[in-house]
């Protein structure tokens, strides 16, 4: 019998044990139990010694358990509000990934990359809000003024993706290729322009972003900060994806 885990689910925000080993409860988030549904999942695999006092983890024992035939509890919510801003950055595991079909990949914490002290950065904040930002801060500097407590519009913590502007803006790509905000190349290339007039420091390109982006619109990967420490968990080139994880990068790339 599989032990009981611990997830921290992204989209949407929430806390849930559960009796599947991660491949496993990512195909039931995207898929469902009956195949009836189909969305994007995006969750951490937590400490199965994670406790808090936020949240109710008494009834893990009572409640996570078999089922009358044997087959395993699939989830058991434990909390869908606030819960990223009560989870210690230390308790967090593999970051994993998965398609509308069921397809996963699990990504490792690595030690964070070089700034590029590029002019411009896009981010998609994911949780837990999730506005399309342009900034021209790098992903250190930008999860610190998102946390910054001095800030009227700051959170505890924040989990973002840091895209690559040139697949949204490059003079090669068709209106086809990208995600559905009107005008978001000149959308972008506007914020861009503003943060060069005006000297601040972020953005907004949309406000309302729900996923628009696709994978292959990643840079250099995902972050997870608090303002004190920054985790990072790289994305991996479309050679290597394409080489080692194929069946998955096809299926994002769809």
């Amino acid at each position: 019998m599989e032990p009981t885990r611990l997830y921290l689910s992204m989209i949407p925000e929430a806390l849930v044990a559960s009796m599947l080993p991660p491949e496993e409860f990512g195909r039931y988030l995207a898929v469902g139990s009956h195949k009836r549904s189909s969305s994007a999942a995006i969750y951490f695999e937590i400490n199965p010694d994670f406790r808090s006092d936020f949240f109710n983890m008494e009834i893990v024992k009572e409640r996570c358990v078999a089922h009358a035939d044997g087959s395993p509890k699939h989830s058991l919510y434990l909390g869908i509000y606030r819960v990223l801003e009560h989870i210690p950055l230390e308790a967090l595991g593999k970051l994993y990934l998965t398609t509308r079909d069921g397809q996963v990949l699990a990504l490792d914490q690595s030690e964070l990359p070089p700034s590029s002290h590029a002019a411009h950065y896009l981010y998609d904040e994911i949780c837990p809000v999730h506005p399309l930002i342009a900034s021209n801060l790098d992903p250190a500097a930008f999860a610190a003024f998102v946390t910054d407590p001095g800030s009227p519009l700051c959170v505890p913590k924040i989990f973002f993706a840091e895209l690559d502007p040139s697949v949204f803006i490059g003079s090669d790509r068709t209106a086809e290729d990208l995600p559905a905000i009107h005008n978001m190349p000149e959308r972008i290339k506007e914020c861009f322009s503003n943060l060069d007039e005006a000297g601040k420091p972020t953005k907004t390109v949309d406000r309302t972003r729900s996923l628009t982006f696709r994978w292959n619109h990643i840079k250099s990967g995902y972050f997870i900060g608090d303002g004190k420490t920054l985790l990072y968990y790289p994305f991996p080139d479309a050679e290597t994806l394409d080489r080692h994880h194929h069946t998955w990068w096809r299926s994002a790339t769809l």
